[in-house]
């Protein structure tokens, strides 16, 4: 549970400053903070988060919405998934950073990924993955980058992007999609791995 904002005791006549609220006690669920339907919510738990990064966690089932057999029978998440958790631990740092303002998570976009590289064929299932962000920048008109990296249990790294969010401001969401189009031209070369920009909150 959030810890509410409270205002401090100041004397008579002195201008009273709110406190700064706080994040929630970690690691706690992720789900509050990506607005995406369960089913869609890939990640399980937010493990730290700060005003500049946060790292998540996932241990995907074999039932996964995502899972397919590999060679050997086993219930294995394609590489390319990477990158939506990837997003979705963006989404939930915008969410955590929002939360603290009391406001509810924002819709975002993802723009694209550069140089999203995996070690891996897949992820297998039932082992934890550990997804961690890093803020690179974050404009005033909602476009941003981050770092982000996927690693295995043993802290190995096997997963790196950057990858480029637009979160719009609410009052700007009926023309986000032509402004999402513009800056996806002014950024030439960029990957979408799922082939097509994603929705979330970002």
């Amino acid at each position: 549970m959030l810890t509410p904002s409270t205002d401090s005791v100041s004397p008579a006549g002195a201008e009273v400053q709110p406190r700064e609220a706080r994040y929630p006690a970690m690691p706690c669920a992720i789900g509050p903070y990506v607005p995406h339907d369960a089913g869609m919510c890939l990640l399980d738990s937010v493990l730290c988060c700060d005003a500049h990064s946060l790292s998540a966690d996932i241990t995907p089932a074999p039932d996964n919405l995502f899972a397919e057999q590999d060679a050997d029978g086993q219930a294995v998440i394609p590489a390319w998934v990477g990158l939506e958790w990837m997003a979705q631990a963006i989404a939930a740092w915008s969410g955590m950073q929002a939360a603290r303002s009391g406001q509810p998570p924002r819709v975002g976009f993802l723009l694209g990924s550069r140089r999203y590289e995996s070690e891996v064929a897949a992820f297998s299932c039932d082992c934890r993955w550990q997804i961690h962000v890093q803020l690179d920048y974050r404009a005033d008109n909602g476009l941003g980058a981050f770092e982000a990296t996927i690693s295995d249990e043993h802290g190995a790294i096997v997963a790196r992007a950057g990858v480029n969010v637009f979160e719009p401001a609410p009052e700007a969401l009926p023309s986000a999609a032509s402004t999402q189009a513009t800056a996806q031209e002014s950024s030439p070369g960029q990957q979408d791995a799922a082939g097509a920009s994603s929705q979330g909150n970002v």
